[in-house]
């Protein structure tokens, strides 16, 4: 469908629902999904740092088919898509295997590598996400040195049946459709959610001087399709006032390409596919009153991924090199347990443990293959004091994280082996008005290397190297959070420092143009952030955030940039909600000067700084009490080039439109 008879289609649908009248949102979110919870008394109870949250309604203007379309509004954070076509995650600098992400209280990083491809998230079910950059609470468990993001799906509200349908077509042969069904039936409340996504490939900017591997009169970027099915269902029941059990059950399904690195002496080594994508996860949530003073919450899962790579000879993606079968099955635990020792006095204990076995299988496809197995156990342990003392909360922490090694592919020499470290957090906040407080944390973390990391050649891109070492970090935050009756405001000052930074280098005169992951002397990363809403009238606000950094990192006692660390990360959003049900937004998204290595000359390189400008309309009106919500929105308007890392392009101008009907 063109993108003028989507206009068409869209203004009769905004004719034919004219006439409106007011209706309730019925939409809160899935208590049980999140295990480390702020208390009831006073603000940030639990959490040493200060939580940012994206809310529902944020999450609906963004027009989202999966966490990587809310790249621009995460704050302090950006999604980079890498040469492997995963779209991840990082945060004040922090790498996307230092960010634990949890999804309905389960661990959803998968663990051999603990990271997780954004891109095969959908959004239809999220009712929030919290996001916690600072230093992060032990209760969270091991390898969160970067942060850690709270994803928690919707639920009901009130008795009855509801849900939505939506629909978007768009460029780039774009379509997707979801319906979601959610009910609450007295003490049962429950959700069930599909989705279906295919886009044929991601627009390629107009100025292509990025893109060497365009060919003439080429309007998308190569090898950059996507396919995907995802289901998801949950129920949860109140068994009395103080016990409440849920059981969710998620499946995502998909597939896609990669985008080959461009260079212009031709140099583009990975050319890759993913015919499967495939992560089923069953997911028990309990919280249970046990007396006046103790309380328990946690949750349990089984996780199976699977997914095929496939390995081409050259760009035409005609002829196979090889293949690659990686099968991961993890199970998990999630428990905290928190005590009111006093009016004043609050204790917590955590339990975070899963155990995984990955399976890699490659085939040369000429009558040859391998088959690796590798097994981990990562577990923590973690107590939390809480002291209230008038205006002021004090936080003490520490945990003891462990990740032992059971298989690890031909290096049996290093089954057996582990690592362990204390983690510790220390916290104060105080109330310095009704409107005002004031912060500051201090936390000493680390993060083991991955499986993978160590002991994978990912399909000879990489020389392993088994002797890396745990990453270390300093985190400190000193900060003031703002919260009045037209204007919300929090400004912060971090500083991390690292040692042993894990990080990649160019192998000096290798033929095969490969890298190895190596441990840095020292790094860090010293930067500010401000966050903004301000309600300029009833009708218009301001919604920003902006986060400058200076990273640097030291080398046989030499320095030098990091990788992917933009100076500046900054978003703003104008949002003016016309009378009638128009609502108008206006975005600008901006990503400072930064570094990558590239293969061409196998050293760090600049990339520059880009601004992108995104408009989106949309109106809603209510119908016979469902909600008709219609828009049109487009990302990248000006059509800029922007580097998503060296030798990978963002994509250009994308249009997409659709609607959606509350009922």
């Amino acid at each position: 469908m063109t993108m003028y008879k989507l206009i068409i289609l869209l203004s009769i649908l905004l004719t034919s629902t004219i006439f409106a009248q007011s209706a309730k949102d019925t939409i809160r979110v899935y208590r049980l999904g999140e295990i480390v919870a702020e208390g009831a008394k006073g603000s940030q109870k639990i959490q040493p740092t200060k939580i940012k949250e994206i809310k529902y309604h944020e999450i609906k203007e963004q027009d989202a088919v999966n966490m990587q379309d809310l790249n621009a509004i995460i704050p302090g954070g950006f999604i980079q898509t890498n040469s492997r076509g995963e779209s991840l995650l990082y945060l004040r600098g922090a790498g996307e295997r230092s960010i634990a992400l949890f999804f309905d209280g389960m661990y959803f990083n998968i663990p051999w590598d603990n990271r997780v491809d954004l891109s095969m998230i959908p959004t239809d079910i999220i009712g929030n996400l919290k996001i916690s950059s600072g230093a992060n609470s032990v209760l969270y468990g091991a390898n969160v040195l970067g942060g850690a993001v709270n994803i928690t799906t919707t639920e009901r509200d009130d008795d009855g049946l509801g849900g939505n349908v939506g629909l978007q077509l768009g460029e780039g042969g774009r379509k997707y459709s979801n319906v979601k069904l959610e009910g609450k039936d007295g003490k049962l409340n429950y959700i069930g959610n599909l989705s279906f996504l295919t886009r044929d490939g991601l627009k390629a900017p107009k100025d292509n001087s990025y893109d060497f591997n365009l060919e003439e009169d080429q309007e998308l970027i190569t090898n950059s399709y996507s396919e995907r099915i995802t289901a998801y269902i949950r129920g949860e029941y109140e068994i009395n006032e103080e016990s409440k059990i849920g059981a969710s059950f998620n499946h995502i399904n998909g597939e896609q390409g990669t985008i080959p690195e461009n260079y212009p002496n031709g140099i583009t080594r990975r050319f890759w596919k993913y015919p499967e994508w495939l992560r089923s996860i069953a997911t028990v949530n309990g919280e249970f009153i046990l007396s006046e003073e103790i309380s328990v919450k946690g949750a349990i899962w089984v996780d199976k991924f699977n997914q095929t790579i496939e390995d081409y000879k050259t760009i035409n993606f005609a002829e196979l090199n090889e293949k690659q079968y990686d099968e991961d099955i993890t199970t998990g635990i999630r428990v905290n347990l928190s005590a009111n020792l006093t009016e004043n006095d609050k204790l917590n204990f955590a339990i975070n443990g899963f155990t995984t076995n990955h399976t890699e299988e490659i085939d040369d496809l000429q009558g040859g293959s391998s088959i690796n197995e590798y097994a981990q156990t990562t577990s923590s342990f973690g107590l939390e004091y809480k002291r209230f003392l008038g205006d002021w909360v004090f936080t003490l922490g520490s945990s003891y994280d462990r990740f032992d090694i059971g298989k690890a592919g031909v290096f049996t020499e290093a089954e057996g082996s582990s690592f362990d470290d204390i983690a510790a957090v220390a916290g104060v906040t105080y109330k310095l008005s009704e409107t005002t407080n004031l912060f500051a944390n201090l936390g000493k973390k680390s993060r083991f290397p991955t499986l993978r990391e160590s002991y994978s050649a990912a399909l000879g891109k990489f020389v392993v190297n088994p002797d890396l070492k745990p990453e270390s970090g300093l985190i400190t935050e000193i900060g003031v959070d703002y919260m009045g009756e037209d204007l919300d405001a929090t400004v912060s000052l971090f500083a991390n420092n690292y040692t042993d930074l894990i990080a990649q280098s160019s192998v000096p005169g290798d033929t095969l143009l490969r890298k190895q992951r190596v441990n840095l002397d020292e790094a860090s990363i010293v930067g500010a952030e401000i966050l903004v809403k301000y309600y300029v009238t009833y009708d218009f606000d301001l919604t920003g955030h902006f986060t400058f950094m200076n990273s640097k990192g030291t080398v046989g006692g030499i320095e030098q940039n990091l990788e992917y660390r933009p100076e500046i990360i900054a978003f703003l959003q104008a949002d003016w909600r016309v009378y009638g049900g128009i609502d108008l937004l206006a975005e600008v998204d901006l990503m400072g000067n930064q570094y990558g290595i590239s293969d061409e000359i196998g050293d760090l390189v600049p990339i520059e700084a880009t601004t992108l400008l995104n408009f989106r309309m949309s109106y809603k009106t209510v119908y016979n009490n469902n909600i008709y919500t219609i828009f049109i929105r487009a990302n990248n308007f000006l059509d800029q080039a922007r580097l998503n890392k060296v030798g990978i392009t963002s994509p250009g101008r994308m249009i997409y439109g659709g609607v959606n009907v509350a009922f």
